[in-house]
């Protein structure tokens, strides 16, 4: 039995002091989510242990999302501030991480199991954590609908309409364990999508995400349980489509592809 000393509390997760998430905890955390949701009325009545914040000089510093709490058309304040928790968590062991690879024993790497290796996987999947968080509490607060301009018509270019990219959105949501990412492929020079079962796992390079769904089970299951299906409506109802085409605009004047000189 592992010794508590050797953990700490990150919104509802327990998770190792070494700064490492591990495999395990990584796949336990749907469980833990689950578990979490059906025990929280207990824990608001304790008093939940708070996120570390970043200290000064950290490269990761929360960003204030606490005014989608209350305002959002089917996701609950409890909802967004149990997700929050979730986040700044990210945020404490993304500056955690980074921190110790500037000391990291570096004598036993190796690419089995080593100290350096563990922290560079685990720090790509904490930022990540960080990053598609913000993406996706960034482009929440709207009142849905569809796009306009030319992010409608970039979209209506690659789905054929806003309703079929609905569609394909919710198909999306179902099918993958983590993230629907829609972005604009810098390569190319379209909009593209993807499936992400894992923060770091099938992210592609020299691609900017848009639009950002959350479908881990922690979105979600404080309001629906494992009723993915609402939330996906809610999460259609909630969308900001500005903030989604100045990020558009933004990105197709600035790409990042390999062709890019300035």
């Amino acid at each position: 039995m592992p010794d508590k000393s050797d953990k700490e509390v990150i919104g509802n997760y327990e998770i190792s002091k070494a700064g490492l998430l591990t495999r395990r905890e990584v796949l336990t955390m749907g469980a833990v989510a689950a578990a979490g949701a059906l025990v929280a009325p207990a824990f608001a009545a304790a008093g939940t242990p708070a996120a570390p914040q970043a200290s000064a000089g950290d490269p990761y510093v929360a960003k204030d999302f606490s005014g989608l709490q209350g305002k959002l058309d089917g996701l609950s304040a409890s909802q967004i501030e149990q997700h929050l928790k979730l986040y700044k968590g990210y945020i404490s062991k993304a500056n955690e991480l980074r921190g110790k690879l500037k000391d990291v024993e570096l004598t036993s790497a190796n690419q089995s199991y080593s100290a350096i290796r563990e922290m560079l996987v685990e720090q790509s999947f904490a930022v990540n954590g960080v990053i598609y968080h913000e993406f996706y509490f960034g482009n929440l607060g709207g009142k849905g609908g569809d796009p306009t301009g030319d992010l409608k018509a970039a979209m209506e270019e690659r789905w054929g309409s806003t309703g079929k990219f609905n569609d394909f959105l919710k198909a999306a949501g179902k099918s993958v364990r983590g993230w629907v990412v829609i972005g604009f492929n810098t390569r190319g020079g379209f909009i593209d999508s993807f499936g992400l079962d894992s923060h770091n796992i099938g992210s592609p390079a020299n691609f900017v995400p848009l639009l950002v769904l959350d479908v881990y089970e922690h979105a979600y299951m404080v309001d629906y349980g494992i009723d993915r299906a609402k939330y996906l409506d809610a999460f259609m109802k909630n969308v900001d489509w500005d903030v989604v085409g100045k990020r558009f605009a933004i990105t197709r004047k600035h790409p990042s592809g390999l062709e890019a000189t300035t």
